[in-house]
């Protein structure tokens, strides 16, 4: 059990890791670019929109089983919360502190990094909870394409009609996302504190 439980964190946070690390950047880059920025987004769009069990019968065709697909899945529904909210998180921005920030003198780049992105930090983090929490979720079916993590116990529980094994998957999953939700809002207050410091 808690093997399973470590496995379906480290399924979760290396996706939402690696989403970050490209989301990310590309939101801060395109962000001002919305010619870029439309197309991009609706690509990531329409893949968010694609079923999840359909899109691991693909990645399984293309990857195998395992927990490569899973991974693969897990980055690609975790990218469009990313980079939308962290878009809306920069645009929500009011134009009077980008003035100032422009009337410092500081070029762009620095401007949107040390002005802009700490503004949109609350957006952002709110992309990162949905994010985080749809990992959580959609690691469960992982089990079923041979992924490990509490999606094994899971499914495994099933085939053999183990209800005791259903159950430990179940609390197990429950367990892990009321704790990344706790982990959040601590994380929300701590930036309120400073922001209103």
């Amino acid at each position: 059990m808690i093997s399973a439980i470590a496995a379906h964190i480290a399924l979760c946070s290396t996706a939402v890791a690696i989403a970050t690390a490209i989301a990310l950047p590309m939101a801060l880059v395109l962000a001002d670019r919305p010619i870029i920025e439309r197309p991009f987004s609706a690509v990531l769009g329409a893949l968010y929109t694609v079923p999840s069990l359909a899109l691991l019968a693909v990645l399984v065709q293309w990857v195998g089983l395992g927990n490569t697909s899973v991974e693969i899945a897990l980055v690609t529904y975790a990218l469009y919360a990313i980079f939308r909210s962290t878009v809306a998180g920069i645009r929500a921005i009011p134009f009077e502190q980008r003035e100032i920030a422009t009337a410092l003198g500081l070029p762009r780049w620095k401007r949107r990094m040390r002005v802009e992105l700490p503004l949109a930090f609350p957006a952002i983090l709110s992309g990162l909870r949905i994010a985080t929490l749809g990992s959580i979720a959609l690691a469960t079916l992982g089990g079923y394409v041979g992924g490990s993590g509490l999606g094994a116990l899971l499914f495994t529980g099933f085939a053999l009609q183990n209800r005791a094994m259903l159950v430990q998957g179940a609390l197990g999953v429950v367990a892990i996302a009321l704790c990344s939700e706790l982990g959040f809002r601590a994380i929300e207050r701590v930036a309120r504190l400073r922001t209103s410091a």
